[in-house]
């Protein structure tokens, strides 16, 4: 149950009834004033699909399509008073948007926790400074200098990935690496890390890997099994070398007692006993706002409001806590600990793996 105090004085109060809904209007008892209820946390914005790098494992082709800034910032405006936390900057490079300064600089404004994701060439000691506030800045760097440069399609690509870093730690901005773990850099997981904390004076906040997501014509990128106990072997001397250093490892128990679940991508699984990040999540871009990025369903509204009120929001919130979305493999949702273990639990149980006698997690996961 929640509660806000109304105008007139009156506390409202609020109960998510038992069919899940995306929000909900309660009028005050007092003055009949309406206010709306959520439990919306974070909203990812694609401000552009534009991207300056070729990565070989990228499944979100670069195009055209792109967010204007007033656009952006009357949404934005919106996911605060909706009580919304978190708003994170994807893409696409989100430095390739003219305005990308301006509005993360409204997001910061308001008051919200703004997180981004960047492949780091386009990070300057001018724009770093113009971004104080920052809750987090993740920079995308796989392996060594030759095999990120080649992985990325770009040549300088670790040195800017490098400079990045550095800059946001010189600015007091904290920051992280995102590593996608594929064939190409099986082999320098620990490298990179002994590198990048040698480089910057051991000024890493956390490191987050995330097997490579495939599709048919990207398979060939998965780790073989020949190559997980490899694999296994560094990110355990990585998170042990972490454990030191007070570097925050993501994703332990999935990557350090789970790998093989997480590295295999022919399978797809959903949170034992349904989904609730429809519930929590809202994705924002030029196609429209999606309450799972997975499901797809895109909802063209005018508001913000007005998509999680649309039958279509309803409906994937529904299929989610049924269990009758399309599932997951990946550790998509990291900063959600619920889905996290929702997703482990899912996917233990679909291997058989589950210690527990309970015959009813394996029949309702039967009836998926």
């Amino acid at each position: 149950m929640t509660s806000l105090i109304c105008a007139c004085g009156q506390r409202v109060t609020w109960e998510p009834p038992g069919s899940p809904v995306p929000l909900e209007r309660v009028a005050c008892p007092s003055c009949g004033r309406e206010h709306i209820f959520s439990l919306f946390e974070k909203m990812d914005v694609a401000l552009s699909e534009l991207c300056n790098f070729r990565c070989n494992m990228c499944r979100r082709p670069s195009r055209p399509g792109t967010l204007e800034r007033g656009q952006v910032e009357r949404v934005l405006d919106q996911a605060a008073a909706l009580g919304l936390s978190t708003v994170s900057f994807c893409g696409g490079e989100p430095f390739i948007h003219p305005d990308f300064i301006p509005i993360a600089r409204h997001a910061i404004d308001l008051g919200l926790k703004v997180q981004l994701t960047t492949n780091g060439s386009l990070v300057t000691p001018e724009n770093i400074r113009q971004l104080t506030g920052l809750d987090c800045l993740t920079v995308s760097i796989d392996a060594l200098q030759k095999t990120h440069d080649a992985i990325r399609g770009h040549p300088g690509a670790f040195v800017k990935a490098c400079e990045a870093l550095r800059l946001a730690a010189d600015a007091g901005i904290p920051r992280g690496t995102n590593t996608v773990i594929q064939r190409r850099n099986a082999g320098e997981l620990e490298a990179l890390f002994d590198h990048l904390m040698q480089t910057l004076d051991g000024r890493l906040d956390y490191v987050r890997h995330a097997p490579v997501e495939v599709v048919p014509e990207t398979a060939g990128l998965m780790v073989t099994e020949a190559e997980i106990p490899l694999v296994h072997e560094q990110l355990d001397n990585i998170a042990a070398a972490c454990d030191a250093s007070g570097v925050y490892f993501s994703h332990r128990t999935q990557l350090l007692d789970h790998l093989p679940l997480y590295l295999d991508k022919w399978t797809r699984h959903r949170p034992l006993g349904g989904c609730r990040i429809p519930r929590k999540f809202i994705g924002y871009s030029d196609l429209g706002f999606y309450l799972c990025w997975h499901q797809g369903h895109s909802i063209r509204a005018r508001s913000l409001v007005e998509a999680l009120e649309s039958p279509v929001a309803r409906q994937v919130v529904a299929e989610a806590a049924a269990g009758r979305c399309v599932g997951c493999n990946a550790l998509t949702y990291s900063w959600d600990e619920e889905w996290n273990q929702g997703i482990l639990a899912g996917k233990l149980v679909r291997d058989g793996r589950l210690p527990c006698p309970d015959t009813t997690i394996h029949g309702r996961w039967a009836e998926h």
